[in-house]
């Protein structure tokens, strides 16, 4: 038991004052004559007893009276720690969940307001002297200042709902820096937040035990959503004229099923694709949509649903591009390759060039988006070094050696490359056993997966492999020996495709076979610079370009937003952090004096889940995890009383004063009932 007011105690020696009123009865006697002296001593002796008794009853009521009155002004109460922050200086932070989710609905209307109130009860529960921290999703610059009880509830006040979404275990880090960064021992944190299982990872939590942690949970009585979660092609090569099927994860968190729900897909402002779906409760369905390229260039996609209250989710948008020309040079011996030639002069999309290795200018394959190493015997440290730059930036490199080559040379090329080398030379006949379909060299040349019957290339001869582990190895063809026919490999940000077998008759028929144009075909599209379809805001996601001749400003912008994002630039790429400032979703264009590319930004879909801890699930993850924290209650109209006992504990002043008054009634009945 502790005092608010001990100083009142002191008010605890009235208490003397009725006692000496007892023992020293200075009530005046009227004298009264009797005749009969015997009879006046017969009433003493029957009324003595009872006087005594009442007396005493009537001072203990007195005494009793007086004492709880001075308690009632000391205000006795049991604390709830052994931190008393009645007569302390406080540092409060307090954390207003503004992310998408706070936009539904609970009893009082939005979560967001409603935390919004209870987050300005807690400032006026504290003196004025006392200083807080506000922090939200938005972690803005200067948060993390201290402010006074007038400053935070104006910013309070000015709270919005944030595209942004955190991590629980991110905003208690980033609030306790701030808490530990003043000198004032006594810390508060309160989170008001709807507790949403999604970014509410308690377990990653370093608790600080000297911070004083009280959630206060804004529970929501709707949760029913319905959003697009995710949306991809089923070719990563885009054409003109080329058919698209476009596949969409969509899903409903509700207890109903919903049927026949229309949703509209557009590509450059142009409803292309009118279609509706069915899914069940609880559930997901993917829907197919089709459509055909009708011009090149940038393409701007939008996918649009109607779903109310949670709406930040009911568009999806995606960016890509169709190139007009894939650059390709070819480097070999010969000033003309008939074989490349042939291949890549049939389609007006391709711009291809064949070099001879003595006089290639090595600033044309920075220019390229693919570049084919063909019969070579030796490749010298140079051309090593542009070929590694120029995979590293994003390029794709195809390499078919010559029938005699250097393993030497090759062993240093590839070993630069990370990949495997060549380490001897197979003259055995044998033949491609294994296709593998699932990739996108691959994926659409045959409709459906051929049967074992399937003519495929023989060889004659081809170089073995190294067999040492590389990162990122695809095997695309395969001999009936295991050895690989073709490789795909990632290397930096590009691709390498690597060849065990020479385009020359004399090794296989590869050259002259069905399967020799679409792999060569395909691995040419895939060269095209593909951006990300899409990315999220707040993922701090960067893509890499190469450097412009003259390092000009980027902009991301549409018709309503122009922002300027953070870069930062390398020998030969830049690399753009491209959500720089980007808070609103929508299309986008990534451009400068020289470029200009599409971009497509969406809301984190992890606000899209309306699923949330309750009291005795939270309290459980806490119990799991050692961590201490205390729960505000809510649901009250205010919540000042539950944050007074939890700051100060369980107050009595209220009992104490009726208390007092019962034993000054209980004086009265003896002093007029007592006879």
């Amino acid at each position: 038991m502790k005092f608010a007011y001990p100083e009142f105690l002191f008010a605890l020696f009235a208490i003397a004052i009725p006692i000496i009123i007892h023992l020293f009865n200075f009530r005046k006697y009227k004298k009264l004559y009797f005749s009969n002296v015997e009879f006046l001593k017969e009433v003493q002796q029957e009324t003595q007893s009872k006087s005594k008794l009442k007396h005493l009853l009537i001072l203990l009521s007195r005494i009793l009276a007086i004492t709880f009155l001075v308690l009632a002004f000391a205000q006795p109460f049991i604390p709830t720690s052994e931190n008393n922050v009645t007569n302390q200086n406080n540092i409060t932070a307090i954390y207003i969940d503004n992310s998408f989710s706070m936009e539904s609905i609970g009893e009082k209307g939005s979560l967001l307001n409603d935390a919004k109130n209870k987050a300005i009860e807690i400032v006026k529960a504290y003196r004025n002297t006392d200083k807080f921290i506000l922090t939200t999703n938005d972690f803005k610059a200067g948060d993390q200042h201290l402010l006074s009880n007038e400053e935070v509830i104006d910013k309070i006040e000015t709270t919005n709902i944030s595209s942004t979404t955190r991590d629980f275990s991110t905003v208690y880090s980033r609030t306790r820096e701030a808490l530990n960064s003043s000198d004032i021992k006594n810390k508060s944190f309160y989170v008001l937040s709807d507790f949403q299982k999604s970014t509410t990872d308690i377990k990653n939590i370093k608790v600080d035990t000297l911070i004083n942690t009280y959630f206060a949970p804004i529970t929501a009585t709707e949760t029913n959503n319905l959003y697009i979660d995710s949306c991809w092609f089923k070719s990563p090569t885009h054409l003109i004229n080329q058919n698209e099927e476009l596949t969409l994860r969509i899903k409903n968190n509700a207890d109903t099923d919903l049927e026949n729900i229309p949703i509209k897909l557009y590509i450059n402002g142009q409803n292309v694709v009118p279609a509706s779906f069915s899914v069940k409760a609880n559930d997901q369905t993917e829907l197919k949509l089709n459509f055909r390229n009708k011009n090149g260039g940038i393409q701007q996609g939008k996918i649009e649903i109607r779903d109310n209250p949670i709406t930040m989710d009911d568009a999806f948008y995606f960016s890509y591009t169709i190139s007009d020309n894939i650059n390709i040079t070819g480097i070999s011996n010969e000033p003309k390759n008939s074989q490349l030639q042939s291949i890549y002069s049939t389609d007006s999309i391709f711009n291809f060039n064949n070099y001879s290795v003595s006089q290639l200018d090595y600033s044309l394959i920075k220019k390229s988006n693919l570049v084919v190493v063909n019969n070579l015997d030796n490749i010298n440290s140079g051309l090593s070094n542009a070929l590694k730059s120029f995979t590293d930036n994003g390029g794709s490199l195809l390499i078919i050696p010559s029938n005699e080559i250097n393993f030497d040379s090759y062993r240093e090329f590839l070993s630069l490359l990370t990949v495997n080398y060549f380490t001897s030379k197979d003259t055995s006949k044998t033949k491609v056993r294994d296709i593998n379909f699932s990739h996108p060299v691959y994926q659409n040349v045959f409709e459906g997966k051929p049967d074992g019957n399937i003519n495929l290339p023989i060889v004659s001869m081809h170089y073995s492999l190294s067999t040492a582990k590389t990162a990122f190895k695809n095997n695309l063809l395969s001999l009936k020996n295991g050895s690989p026919f073709l490789t795909a490999y990632k290397v930096g940000n590009g691709s390498v495709y690597l060849s065990t077998v020479s385009l020359d008759k004399e090794s296989s028929n590869f050259s002259n076979h069905a399967l020799f144009v679409p792999t060569l075909y395909n691995i040419a599209l895939l060269s095209q610079q593909n951006l990300p379809l899409f990315h999220i805001i707040g993922s701090n996601s960067s893509i890499e370009l190469n450097r412009t001749e003259k390092d000009n400003i980027y902009h991301i912008k549409n018709e309503k937003i122009d922002v300027i994002p953070q870069t930062k630039n390398n020998n030969n790429y830049t690399t753009i952090f491209v959500n720089s400032n980007i808070t609103e979703a929508g299309n986008y264009n990534l451009e400068n004096n020289q470029i200009k590319l599409g971009l497509a930004y969406n809301y984190n879909r992890s606000e899209s889940q309306l699923t949330y801890y309750n009291i005795t699930q939270l309290e459980e993850l806490l119990a799991n995890n050692n961590i201490k924290a205390s729960f505000l209650d809510t649901t009250s109209d205010t919540i000042k009383t539950a944050l007074s006992e939890l700051n100060i504990g369980k107050k009595y002043w209220k009992y104490c004063i009726i208390l007092a008054l019962l034993f000054l009634a209980a004086e009265i009945a003896l002093i007029k009932l007592f006879k």
